[in-house]
Formats: structure tokens, C-alpha cells, sequence
């Protein structure tokens, strides 16, 4: 008995002992990680002005797991010159079409104003039009992976500031997922940029929108400095935005090396899954195109009223192959919508039609503005608008 007795007190000492070093390592392990958080933090800060654009690629990596909102903290400052160029870019703001000097009419030495709404490869697109036929005016309005919405709204908030002769609506198939958000931060995590749209539903077979509560930098700006405006802004996107995660958007735990690379994972794994229930390998998901339908319908029936020959222009990058074509094609042919699809001229599965940013290679966008030209040309002369 006395020797199972001392070997309950061994044992029990033993425990203790074991917990000690357990808790012991623990803090050994808690001081590392510090350690290495604060080195880190340290050797590879991400510069604090707002315009620097060449960080190296360590500041760059260890940037990225930043909360939505500390990003935009670092690109928006007090000024509009301060701030970054992806802080200014997209805004849906008149003033600012009318401080870029957006054409409104044809030059006196132009034969056509071409109005074109998206985002950087519709603008490319039309850069090359105008490569080939020096007489067109282009009106470029677009926001940094702009989704159909956005290019919509613009559309629509532009009728009546412009005597273009035609309107394209540029829709780039891997920001069709922006069409149930507000903005171009919520789904784009890793390069967010600041500017807002309306989003659009349907009700009994017409378009709604749910707008954003700002549309200006300068409206985001005094917001985003405003914890009152600024609460309202992320309860809207907390209610409406599908993209929309606490831990992803809101500035906590920033100062963390090891909490941004926690963050940074967790925000891939969060827009993979909210991505995969509206585009997958076999196409887009029904659900998900509905309302786009409804867009380039309205759009063309509007620009048509407006006197403008209307074309949706469909631009699909890597990894959509035709997928964007399919799901409209029923609505466009009924619609009789003129449509320039680039999916029969530079298949996205052919890498060679994409630089290392995704975008397409000058070629593909002279090839695909000579198709746009043409059908320019084709609808003018037979179907004068």
C-alpha cells in the first residue's frame, strides 16, 4: 500500500513537472513568435506614402494579409494628389469625366465618338480602335476590373452628358462575380481599390439597384475618417455585399506579420468559396446571370431609344474559355443584340494571348478592334442609328 501510495506522489509530481515545462515551452514559443513578428515588421515594413507604386516583393507579400481597410488606409490620403492612382481610378463621378477631359463630341477632324464602359481591357480594346482608325474619339470611363454593374451604372449615369455615335459595354468574365457587390475592395482582397457601384436585383422582371451610400472619393474620404458614416457604410456591405467578411475587411490586428498571413489565407479560401458557387470548369451557374441579362438588355434597348448603336463587348480572360458567351448568347441573339465575343478570336486557353498580368497581348487587342470596327461599319451603313 505504502508503495502505491509513493507512486501516486511521483506520479502527481511528474504531472506538475509536465505542466510546468508544457507551460514553459508555450511561452518559449510565444516570445519566438514575437520575435519574429516584430523582425519582420520591422525589415520588411510596406512604405507609408500613399503614391509610393514599387514596394519590393517582400513588402509587397507581407502586405497583402492587411485588413481591406488598412490597405485603403494606406492609399487614400487627405488629398486627391497624395493619394494613390488606384485610390482615384473608377469613381462614378461626372466632375471627375469632366477634369480627365473626356470627349462629349466628335473632333472636328474624327467621323465617329465611340463611348466605352469597364474596366482596362474594353479601354485597350478601344485604344487599338483608334490605333487603326485615327479618326475615332473615344469617351473611356472605366474602374480596375470593373464588373458588369459598374459599367452599366456608368452607362447609364452617362446618357445625356455625350453625342457619341456608339456605346460599348465592355464585360470581362472573371468580374462578373463583382455583380452582387458595391464595391471594387470586398471581392478584389489582394489589390482593392476603393471606388462604388450600385448593385442590381431583380423584381418582378425589372432591374432594381441598391446604391452605394457614397460615389466620390471625396465622399469616401470624409467617411472613411467619420466612425459614424463610416460604421453605416460597413453595415451596408455587411447587409448587401456577398463578398462581405469581418475578419477580411476591418482593420484589426494589422500590426501582426503573423495575423496578416492568417488573414491573407483565410480571405482566398472565403472568395473561392463564394466564386465557386457562381463559375465553376462547365461554365456559370444560371443564378448568377440573371440579372446581367436583364443589364445588356436594357442597355441596348436604351442606347437604341438614345439614337447610339449599342454592342456588348465580351472579354474572356484565362480560365472562362466561352463560358461568358454561353450564358448570354440566348439573350443577345432574341435581343438581337450586335455582339463582339473574344473567345473566336484568342481563345483564353491559349496562354500565349496573355501577358504576365492577365491582360491580353497587343495583338489580340488590334485583333479584336478590327472585329469591333467592323461591325461598326456593318451597322452604321445598313442600319443607320
Amino acid at each position: 500500500m505504502r508503495q502505491l501510495n509513493l507512486s501516486t506522489r511521483n506520479s502527481k509530481n511528474l504531472s506538475h513537472k509536465d505542466i510546468r515545462k508544457s507551460i514553459l515551452t508555450g511561452l518559449w514559443i510565444v516570445f519566438f513568435l514575437m520575435v519574429i513578428d516584430f523582425a519582420v515588421n520591422f525589415l520588411f515594413a510596406y512604405p507609408a506614402a500613399s503614391r509610393v507604386t514599387n514596394p519590393n516583393q517582400l513588402q509587397l507579400y507581407f502586405n497583402y494579409g492587411h485588413s481591406i481597410e488598412g490597405k485603403v488606409a494606406q492609399m487614400v490620403a487627405p488629398t486627391d494628389e497624395s493619394s494613390s492612382a488606384i485610390a482615384q481610378a473608377g469613381w462614378l463621378d461626372p466632375n471627375l469625366w469632366q477634369k480627365l477631359n473626356l470627349p462629349t463630341s466628335r473632333a472636328s477632324n474624327e467621323d465617329l465618338l465611340v463611348a466605352i464602359y469597364g474596366m482596362s481591357f474594353s479601354n485597350h480594346v478601344g485604344e487599338a480602335m483608334k490605333e487603326i482608325d485615327p479618326k475615332i474619339g473615344l469617351r473611356l470611363i472605366a474602374a480596375p476590373a470593373g464588373p458588369p454593374n459598374y459599367a452599366y451604372a456608368a452607362y447609364k449615369l452617362d446618357r445625356g452628358r455625350h453625342k457619341a455615335d456608339v456605346a460599348i459595354l465592355g464585360i470581362l468574365a472573371s468580374s462578373v462575380k463583382g455583380l452582387s457587390t458595391l464595391n471594387g475592395m470586398t471581392w478584389q482582397f489582394e489589390g482593392p481599390a476603393p471606388y462604388t457601384y450600385p448593385e442590381y436585383f431583380l423584381e418582378n422582371g425589372k432591374l432594381k439597384e441598391i446604391p452605394p451610400l457614397f460615389t466620390t472619393l471625396a465622399q469616401f474620404r470624409t467617411a472613411f475618417a467619420n466612425p459614424q458614416q463610416w460604421s453605416s457604410f460597413v453595415t451596408q456591405l455587411r447587409q448587401h455585399d456577398r463578398f462581405f467578411d469581418g475578419f477580411v475587411f476591418e482593420h484589426k490586428f494589422d500590426n501582426s506579420a503573423i495575423v496578416r498571413l492568417i488573414r491573407r489565407a483565410w480571405a482566398q479560401r472565403h472568395q473561392k468559396a463564394i466564386e465557386d458557387q457562381i463559375h465553376d470548369a462547365t461554365g456559370f451557374k444560371p443564378p448568377s446571370v440573371s440579372v446581367l441579362k436583364a443589364i445588356v438588355t436594357d442597355f441596348a434597348t436604351t442606347a437604341k431609344n438614345d439614337g447610339i448603336l449599342p454592342i456588348v463587348l465580351l472579354l474572356n480572360d484565362r480560365s472562362y474559355d466561352d463560358h461568358l458567351f454561353r450564358a448570354l448568347e440566348s439573350t443577345l441573339n432574341s435581343a438581337a443584340i450586335p455582339t463582339v465575343s473574344s473567345h473566336n478570336i484568342a481563345p483564353a486557353s491559349n496562354l500565349k494571348n496573355f501577358i504576365s498580368d492577365g491582360h491580353f497581348v497587343k495583338s489580340v487587342d488590334l485583333d479584336i478592334a478590327k472585329v469591333v470596327l467592323k461591325l461598326i461599319h456593318d451597322n452604321l451603313q445598313s442600319h443607320p442609328v
